[in-house]
């Protein structure tokens, strides 16, 4: 059923008498900033749950329950989806129900009858003309004006406290909308800031994965953080704050980790601004959106280490050593925290291990490197991923702009890239795609052995070797696999 025929579906449902329908909330702010809407929430002064679920039914869709106490629900149907709400707080009329909502800009409403012969579905979601939306909205709070100052404004302090996460929703709509958070909402963000914790984990990352999946993720952070929120999520980031760095950087670690954060969300922009050859990593960010949350984590995970591994030479030079290994570890404490996948975890985790190597192969490749070997290990462990892997480094070394900064490091890195994607294109990429040349069979036939880890060991072996071009032919397979197994003493 498409969204027009849901929602006029809608209209003709059995309703107690007086029982108005209505569009409220974000779909209302989005249209009145011409967006394109594919999130509805519909209010209603009762019923919602058995609407909800009748109109699942009836659109052959998935129906999801949000709060059965709030009796809030969710209908997915044709890429949209639909929310139920009845009036909360025991409000009488839509007013009332608004005066519960959190910000000005959200606690807005039309009439789901009047505005329905003007709405108009396009690829993007469902439009409604400005004028005529005007012309019909129900604004008891001054939502328009906030919108037109691109302010962030709390309805009162106690809409606030009675669901902590709306603080940080605030920031949620600073990044997304490019806002401003009113003065006194700030006052109240700060004083309240402790009552975050209350909230569950899956909602609190989940607002932050849509502040990392802006184009303003490292500037809301900081923000984020000024205000309390931050290191009353992540406890981690207050003991980085004021850790000074060698002469590479200009920061200390926690405000290096911001401008990186913020150098990503350049990158993820415009990777053409530091790499020459950049349509690769426009292909890689294109396919992988869900990544890209996840590519500013990283970013802001990179250093979470260091801290705990601060050190000093003897001749006074701090060093940081192993923080990319301690960092990985913090990565997994925070993502258990805060209920992160598997696979998010998997990612950012490796990417924070793995973040010194192309500086440590940039050694290398002043010396005409790397090796066959070291880039065929680094793109083991990244997998498809490598591209992740650079845009982290770039960031990295955006951020850094200390006096001691290597003239040409941002250059460099990009070349190193250049160099490890045309060795994935001619080694490893065919290796991959093409029949091995041994199988497992031919393995123990050709040692006289059974099953067991040695096949596997040699298997990985004679990739390892094609890949680096030592093995070229299926003789030269066997050839290896003999002296391995002589070396051994087997």
């Amino acid at each position: 059923m498409r969204p027009l025929e849901f929602l006029s579906r809608l209209l003709d449902y059995d309703y107690d008498q007086g029982n108005n329908l209505f569009i409220a909330g974000g779909p209302v702010r989005d249209w009145l900033l011409e967006r394109p809407v594919k999130d509805i929430d519909i209010v209603m002064a009762n019923k919602a749950l058995s609407v909800s679920k009748d109109m699942a039914t009836a659109s052959s869709g998935a129906f999801v329950m949000l709060d059965e106490s709030f009796q809030v629900a969710r209908v997915f149907a044709e890429g949209f989806s639909f929310d139920f709400s009845s009036y909360r707080g025991h409000a009488k009329t839509v007013e009332e129900d608004l005066a519960h909502r959190d910000f000005t800009i959200n606690a807005m409403a039309v009439s789901l009858k009047k505005i329905m012969p003007h709405l108009r579905q396009t690829s993007q979601g469902l439009i409604c003309p400005k004028k005529e939306l005007l012309s019909m909205l129900i604004d008891p709070f001054g939502g328009v004006k906030d919108l037109e100052k691109r302010l962030i404004k709390a309805l009162a302090r106690d809409n606030l406290e009675n669901d902590p996460l709306r603080l940080l929703r605030a920031f949620r709509f600073k990044a997304v909308l490019g806002f401003e958070i009113e003065r006194s909402t700030l006052v109240w963000i700060k004083e309240l800031a402790h009552e975050l914790t209350r909230c569950a984990p899956e909602r609190i990352g989940s607002e932050l994965d849509k502040i990392m999946a802006s184009c303003r993720a490292g500037q809301t952070l900081s923000h984020l953080y000024d205000s309390g929120l931050l290191s009353s999520i992540i406890p981690e980031t207050k003991v980085m704050e004021g850790v000074e760095q060698p002469g590479f950087h200009h920061l200390d670690v926690l405000g290096h980790l911001f401008e990186a954060v913020s150098s990503m969300d350049k990158l993820v922009e415009d990777p053409c601004i530091k790499f020459d050859h950049c349509s690769l990593l426009k292909d890689w960010l294109k396919s992988n959106q869900e990544k890209i949350s996840w590519l500013k984590w990283a970013a802001f995970m990179h250093d979470f280490g260091k801290p705990a591994q601060k050190a000093q030479r003897e001749d006074g030079r701090v060093t940081f050593y192993e923080h990319d290994k301690a960092g990985a570890q913090m990565v997994k404490d925070v993502a258990r925290r805060l209920r992160w996948s598997r696979a998010k975890q998997k990612f950012v985790s490796t990417l924070v291990r793995l973040h010194m190597r192309p500086f440590h192969l940039l050694n290398d490749l002043r010396r005409s490197g790397p090796s066959k070997r070291a880039m065929r290990r680094l793109l083991d462990e990244t997998g498809p991923d490598y591209p992740a892997l650079f845009l982290l480094a770039m960031a990295d070394s955006m951020a850094g702009c200390g006096p001691m900064k290597p003239q040409g490091l941002d250059g460099e890195i990009a070349l190193l890239f250049d160099k490890i994607h045309s060795f994935y294109l001619k080694s490893l990429k065919p290796v991959e795609n093409n029949p091995p040349l041994l199988r497992g069979h031919d393995v123990m036939k050709a040692l006289d052995i059974g099953p067991g880890p040695l096949v596997g060991e040699a298997l990985q072996a004679i990739r390892e070797a094609q890949i680096e071009g030592k093995v070229l032919t299926r003789e030269d397979a066997l050839d290896l696999l003999k002296r391995l197994f002589e070396k051994q003493g087997r």
